[in-house]
């Protein structure tokens, strides 16, 4: 449960006030590392290392995978921001560039007739 509701909190950080950005940044990184400290000391047994090790491993481990999911984290939000503006370029090429350049005059209309239709099922979805 810490672990997801520190992904979710890291997701609503890049939506909200700027103000509090860096508060729930800090917040749901707190989240995510109790989340992985948790995890790890549930599947790790304590009975192969001596209590410092294994509590020193345990807090290594827990901030190599919230540093981990950070970094995942931005390369998603990255790549969805880039195919959001692939798209976006793509739609402005369909529209506004090839009916001028691609498409004779008269079949102009029918071009325009059918990528609206596209459009407005798309928006339907």
């Amino acid at each position: 449960m810490a672990i997801s509701s520190g992904l979710l909190l890291k997701f609503a950080s890049k939506h909200i006030v700027i103000d509090f950005q860096k508060p729930i940044f800090y917040i749901s990184n707190a989240f995510l590392f109790v989340g992985f400290f948790f995890a790890i000391y549930i599947l790790m047994p304590i009975r192969d290392y001596s209590i410092s090790t294994y509590y020193a491993s345990l807090l290594a481990l827990a901030v190599l995978l919230t540093i981990i999911a950070h970094y995942i984290h931005q390369a998603v939000v990255t790549t969805e921001q880039r195919l959001k503006k692939i798209i976006s370029k793509l739609f402005d090429f369909i529209i506004l560039e090839t009916p001028r350049k691609h498409v004779s005059e008269e079949k102009q209309i029918d071009y325009v007739i059918s990528y609206e239709k596209i459009i407005n099922e798309i928006g339907e979805e």
